[in-house]
């Protein structure tokens, strides 16, 4: 992940996180514009999100949950007041996804994200703090298809004929794991190729299993530039959970929701 440097007026911030701020070095580790993410190079090494005042309590409880079961980071703090959430959380050990050392050994990185999903996929569900992310995910697509939005990328067909599709697909989901709700490359961070945790969790609950599968295959495609590493992220997942329907189910709901 990038990180440039960057001066930080820790005066700025709210008083929880002036302790954190003082003295260390800073980088902006942005990767969206909508969400500030600023490195924290100090006496406790930590990832700081800065977003609107409410966005981030979601992906604070998931982490949390997450944390409690060693699969992500611990939430340092999270504040929410004069119109903004910070939200801050320590720096796993390691590299993301796509760090050129990962991404060098194309074959092992699709088996280490077919294992890891796994991981979060056996997570008992009790406690998780969101369920029913496919009526969710329902729900924001059919409001996103009344206003003719879809990402082209995922749904190039006709979206007359995809939202037919989706509408007669819905009654198959199976909201019975915990997902991850974004797996891409970006958000496993591992020491080479050996799981530290995951990160970027606010759109993760208890929903259908095929989602993350989805997006595992979409983000190996995209990374690589082929689709040669597909069935070794499956084999590497387990084929005997994966139903094709399901699964184009979710390439839909992907394409319609945000």
């Amino acid at each position: 992940m990038k990180k440039i440097a960057i001066k930080v007026d820790a005066s700025l911030f709210p008083d929880a996180l002036r302790a954190y701020l003082n003295g260390a070095r800073c980088h902006d580790s942005s990767c969206s514009e909508a969400v500030r993410t600023i490195f924290i190079d100090g006496p406790v090494r930590a990832y700081l999100k800065i977003n609107k005042q409410g966005s981030l309590v979601r992906e604070m409880k998931m982490i949390r949950f997450m944390h409690h079961h060693g699969l992500a980071p611990g939430v340092l703090e999270y504040v929410s007041e004069n119109g903004l959430d910070y939200l801050l959380t320590v720096a796993l050990a390691g590299e993301d996804g796509i760090w050129e050392g990962h991404l060098s050994s194309p074959g092992r990185l699709a088996g280490a994200m077919g294992e890891y999903l796994r991981l979060i996929h056996n997570l008992p569900v009790a406690g998780c703090p969101y369920t029913g992310r496919s009526i969710e995910m329902y729900t924001q697509s059919r409001h996103n298809i009344n206003r003719g939005y879809a990402d082209r990328q995922i749904i190039p067909e006709d979206l007359a004929l995809a939202a037919k599709k989706l509408d007669s697909l819905r009654g198959l989901a199976q909201d019975n794991v915990v997902i991850h709700g974004d797996y891409c490359l970006p958000n496993i961070i591992m020491r080479d190729f050996e799981l530290s945790g995951f990160v970027d969790l606010g759109t993760g609950g208890v929903g259908d299993r095929h989602y993350d599968l989805f997006w595992g295959i979409w983000t190996l495609r995209y990374n690589l530039k082929t689709d040669t590493y597909r069935d070794t992220f499956l084999d590497a997942y387990g084929r005997m959970d994966i139903d094709n329907d399901r699964m184009e189910l979710c390439r839909l709901l992907a394409g319609f929701t945000e």
